[in-house]
């Protein structure tokens, strides 16, 4: 092979290889310095007691991106989801201090098929252990923002 095509070759890659990086990081979103994101894990519950709560408004919902060449997406890695959702949200109620405040807008991934359905806008409740919400439960629609602190508590959490 000569010389000039191996140049080629690797001006190619090259070039492939910064554009796709390019285009993830054109695909992440920034956020306001002014409006702190607390980022929040997930996990499954597996019937852990519960530390915390909380009544949230849903603001985001965006399928989150794959990586390059799809690697996000591979089970072999330990914080793989499947069908990752990024969510946004803002926290109107607790049922008791811990990590959550009322008021605060939080950030998690979540898998599409734990959402059950719930869309932007919506009034949700999560429970949490730590830093991670363990299960996310849609509110029903006779739920307001000024009833779902009491709702929270008795909300089902599986």
């Amino acid at each position: 092979m000569s010389a000039h095509r191996r140049r080629f070759r690797l001006v190619a890659a090259t070039s492939l290889a910064t554009a796709l990086t390019l285009f993830n990081l054109s695909r992440e979103e920034s956020y306001a310095m002014a409006d702190p994101l607390v980022q929040l894990g997930w996990e499954w519950r597996a019937e852990r007691a519960l530390e915390q709560r909380a009544g949230l408004r849903l603001i985001q919902i965006k399928k989150e991106g794959n990586g390059l060449f799809g690697i996000g997406r591979s089970p072999s890695l330990g914080g793989s989801l499947p069908d990752a959702q990024r969510v946004q949200a803002e926290i109107i109620a607790v049922d008791r201090l811990g990590r959550a405040e009322a008021g605060t807008r939080i950030g998690f991934r979540i898998p599409k098929r734990e959402l059950r359905g719930a869309k932007e806008g919506a009034l949700v409740a999560i429970g949490m252990i730590g830093q991670d919400v363990v299960c996310f439960v849609p509110a029903p629609a006779q739920i307001t923002e000024t009833s779902l602190a009491s709702w929270i508590s008795e909300a089902h959490c599986p």
